[in-house]
């Protein structure tokens, strides 16, 4: 974040969610110790030393800012927008806790579900859920909140092999190769019409893996272990996505991003349920028979 978007994220702090100047330290202060614990993941006692301040002031600015952060929810979430079935196939969107929090890996971690735009923008994101809960129930508990993931009718999210292939979610052919890596070097091109569609799906599909790069790369916090309540963990997991896009919306080049780059009045009607969905596989079949011109 350059020093410009800093001084705009204070004066909307202050102007519009009340982050307020205290006796003895200003809110830019407050904002940066806020920034630096995320993208360091500094703990208290170090804060309180660079910057001459005791650790209660330290936890006191951290929550104040956490709090005034996540009420900047609405100017900061992105809108997801509908890409029409024409357009170019690299401007897809996708959709994409101790025991209970430990992955299929053995990690003691949070369940993330982030959904992002073409632009590396989040336009939703539910933390909360344990590691070891299953995608397609993260993704159930999503559809079904109150002010939940809302799919369009007729529209799809390009989402992964864990999710099932259902309405308004379109995930890749099981048993075939996928991945970026399964074509690149000396790996042979698609030799079916299923390799074909999982390769462009892939290749759509990658800008969410981007997105969730960019997101760890600049936040320290969510690369490490972290020694806050599981509550306010997930408070911290959704600012940081609302600052990453406000990065985005304030700064025409982000540093961190080119540096990926380089290494590689009517609401509509809405889908309420997830399953799977013969009719949704046959839609996806057609419509690589149709690309394939088989």
């Amino acid at each position: 974040m350059d020093r410009n978007a800093f001084h705009n994220l204070v004066l909307l702090t202050k102007d519009v969610r009340g982050l307020t100047d205290g006796k003895y330290m200003s809110s830019s202060e407050k904002l940066a110790m806020f920034l630096n614990i995320l993208a360091h993941h500094e703990k208290n006692r170090s804060i309180k030393v660079d910057y001459i301040r005791s650790g209660w002031s330290v936890s006191q600015a951290f929550n104040e800012c956490l709090r005034d952060i996540l009420k900047l929810t609405p100017l900061f979430l992105v809108n997801p927008k509908l890409i029409l079935e024409d357009e170019i196939e690299d401007q897809w969107k996708w959709f994409k806790y101790k025991p209970r929090y430990r992955t299929r890996k053995g990690d003691i971690a949070t369940n993330v579900l982030g959904v992002c735009d073409r632009n590396l923008n989040f336009t939703y994101v539910l933390p909360g859920w344990e590691g070891s809960a299953a995608d397609g129930r993260v993704l159930r508990d999503a559809i079904v909140r109150r002010n939940g993931l809302k799919i369009p009718e007729g529209n799809y999210y390009l989402c992964d092999r864990g999710y099932t292939n259902g309405k308004g979610f379109l995930s890749p052919y099981q048993g075939y190769r996928y991945w970026l890596r399964d074509w690149q070097g000396d790996n042979p091109p698609p030799r079916c019409r299923e390799e074909l569609f999982n390769m462009k799906h892939a290749r759509a599909r990658n800008v969410i893996e981007r997105a969730f790069g960019l997101l760890k790369g600049r936040w320290g916090i969510l690369r490490s272990s972290s020694w806050y309540s599981v509550k306010v963990h997930n408070r911290i997991i959704s600012a940081c996505c609302l600052i990453h896009n406000y990065i985005h919306r304030e700064m025409d080049v982000d540093p961190l991003d080119m540096a990926m780059e380089e290494q590689v009045e009517n609401q509509p009607e809405h889908i309420d349920v997830v399953e799977s969905s013969e009719e949704w596989t046959t839609w996806r079949d057609n419509s690589i028979n149709v690309e394939c011109k088989i």
